[in-house]
């Protein structure tokens, strides 16, 4: 959840910069600016989901491979929904 707040408020910061650089006439005529400001909503976004499928993986492969640093990841997350 932590990256998606830092990727929210790293969007609003620079939405912010540019609006006082730009003004608004850039904030319509530049698409880099949007592209950049949904770019660091998105990448907050993919980072909570990569975390949250990281801690799945391992609870699927601690039925593989015996490694005591997997149970310790599997046993905080609830991944019961998430495994086939």
């Amino acid at each position: 959840m932590l990256p998606i707040f830092v990727g929210l408020i790293m969007a609003m910061l620079f939405g912010l910069f540019s609006f006082m650089v730009y003004g608004l006439e850039g904030l319509i005529h530049y698409a880099w600016i949007d592209t950049v400001f949904w770019s660091l909503i998105l990448t907050g976004i993919m980072i909570s989901l990569i975390n949250e499928l990281g801690h799945c993986i391992a609870c699927r492969l601690k039925s593989w491979v015996k490694i005591p640093r997997f149970d310790s990841y599997c046993s905080e997350a609830d991944c019961r929904s998430l495994l086939p």
